[in-house]
């Protein structure tokens, strides 16, 4: 997440901070989930586009090359090379903001929609120290752990990271016992239009 993007959040954190609470449509065990209204939404996505469209291109790479070392492999519509469309995208009900505080934990959950994101905003540098000091073999002090299948992965996140994943990829974080404040924000991305197509749950559709 580049440096503009997150001095923006950083700007208007303060104003999220008071707005309308968010817990009660939210699976974290935080007290404080707020909906991400205080960001001014045009500059938000201004600065949020440029990831969706990497995440896009990503995608289309892999189907791309997947595509190559099959016998019968997939053509045409589903081959949306987001260089040749123009690409709008729907958040839904986010983006949101949890501010953690210690013992408090996101416990194993997945989205709606068909991307979803979290941005870590601030992680202070004492749930890094944590990780090494408290003589756990497991350094998963507020971690971020996806799960798939019979495997998963810890990420040891830092400030300015963004993460941007399938919805129905299972995750959670882990608590904390450092008494300092964890932010993040999430959003859910509900719908992909490529012009006049939108995909939706992963399926192309026409208007």
């Amino acid at each position: 997440m580049g440096g503009e993007f997150l001095d923006f959040l950083h700007l208007h954190l303060d104003q999220v901070r008071l707005g309308q609470d968010a817990g009660d449509r939210l699976a974290g065990n935080i007290e404080s989930q707020k909906d991400g209204n205080g960001f001014p939404s045009r500059d938000f996505v201004k600065h949020l586009k440029p990831h969706v469209v990497n995440y896009l291109k990503g995608n289309y790479e892999r189907e791309i090359a997947t595509d190559r070392n099959l016998k019968n492999g997939k053509h045409g519509e589903m081959f949306l090379d987001p260089d040749n469309h123009k690409i709008r995208f729907n958040l839904g009900k986010g983006p949101w903001v949890n501010f953690s505080q210690k013992y408090e934990f996101n416990p194993i959950h997945s989205h709606s929609g068909i991307i979803s994101a979290v941005a870590m905003i601030d992680i202070p540098e004492e749930i890094e120290e944590e990780r090494e000091t408290n003589g756990f073999h497991s350094k998963a002090a507020g971690c971020l752990d996806f799960i798939h299948a019979n495997q998963h992965a810890t990420v040891n996140s830092k400030t300015g990271d963004l993460f941007l994943f399938p919805a129905y990829l299972w995750h959670l974080v882990y608590p904390y016992h450092s008494d300092v404040e964890r932010i993040t924000m999430s959003f859910n991305i509900t719908e992909v239009r490529f012009d006049n197509m939108y995909l939706e749950g992963g399926q192309v559709n026409y208007h």
